[in-house]
């Protein structure tokens, strides 16, 4: 269902949750991070999200995110899910060439990617406050749309005391690349079982994330979706495979001129939030190079010649 017009004011402040999940990713070892310095500054870290990767055998759990609440507000919070960092997890979405059934309380919601489906049955919640993780579906614990639903409830009663909140609790969720196809299945599941308010999604760079029978069950939510793709960037046409689509709503934008062509730097997260506000800095390795000195002239005989820089 349409929710509301895109804003790329509000989505740059998604995107920032997510940015700074990959700020706070220090390596595998670190599964509960501290917030980072780009942490936004009216929220407040309130859970750790973690997921399992996949490659010959199965790895221990990997910091992937976290829930953040308004300060000011413990019923308002924010699920932030980063992408790809590293060659287990690039291994994670090539394996995301099956499908494999997205069933909620035993009923199927259509086919999803193979290897996103099965990390999304790995991830689990670590609240701040015990530091003790909850356990995981495919390790006989809940499922994450679950875990996140109990928390949240717990979490807001324990700021504001024992009464039920949870018709005040609202979940927005933003991601990045694999991260985006990780918050659409969240998502669906919330919306299929506890139904917690979320609503808002934003997504960058989102792979497929499965058939048509997903897609348009997902697209039949009550809820803004925000699916920004950059048109210079291959993963928004991943899986190749004809049987994947993707959920609305698309936000097109295009990073010529603006960063790097390579296709690394289309792909970063910082790229779209660059495109979407010029003032956000994008990364140094991803920064254009003006024309003159491409061509080897000093900026003097650029100027001479009216030459401009990329992007200009």
């Amino acid at each position: 269902m349409p929710g509301l017009s895109f804003d790329p004011k509000a989505a740059v402040s998604y995107g920032k949750f997510v940015n700074a999940a990959y700020t706070m990713y220090t390596g595998p070892a670190n599964t509960t991070p501290p917030p980072s310095a780009d942490f936004p500054a009216d929220y407040e870290l309130a859970a750790w999200i973690l997921m399992r990767d996949f490659i010959i055998l199965e790895t221990a759990p990997v910091f992937y995110g976290f829930i953040a609440n308004k300060k000011d507000d413990p019923t308002k919070l924010v699920v932030a899910i980063r992408g790809t960092d590293n060659p287990a997890e690039i291994w994670d979405d090539l394996n995301a060439l099956g499908m494999q059934a997205f069933v909620i309380n035993g009923m199927q919601i259509g086919n999803v990617a193979l290897g996103f489906g099965r990390i999304y049955e790995t991830m689990q919640i670590v609240p701040v406050s015990t530091s003790t993780p909850m356990p995981p579906k495919d390790g006989g614990g809940i499922s994450f749309g679950r875990q996140v639903a109990q928390f949240v409830k717990l979490h807001a009663a324990a700021k504001l005391g024992p009464a039920d909140r949870a018709a005040s609790i609202s979940v927005e969720i933003t991601g990045h690349s694999l991260g985006s196809a990780l918050a659409t299945y969240y998502v669906m599941e919330n919306a299929t079982t506890d139904k917690i308010k979320n609503p808002a999604i934003c997504t960058f760079a989102s792979p497929k994330v499965g058939d048509s029978d997903f897609t348009v069950a997902f697209n039949k939510l009550d809820l803004t979706s925000w699916r920004i793709a950059n048109v210079r960037d291959a993963v928004p046409n991943l899986p190749p495979w004809f049987l994947f689509t993707h959920v609305n709503t698309q936000q097109l934008i295009d990073s010529t001129g603006r960063a790097s062509p390579g296709l690394i730097c289309c792909h970063k997260l910082t790229t779209y939030l660059h495109v979407l506000d010029p003032q956000y800095p994008v990364d140094q390795d991803c920064q254009v190079v003006p024309a003159h000195l491409v061509s080897g002239e000093t900026p003097e005989m650029a100027a001479k010649q009216g030459i401009r820089p990329a992007g200009v």
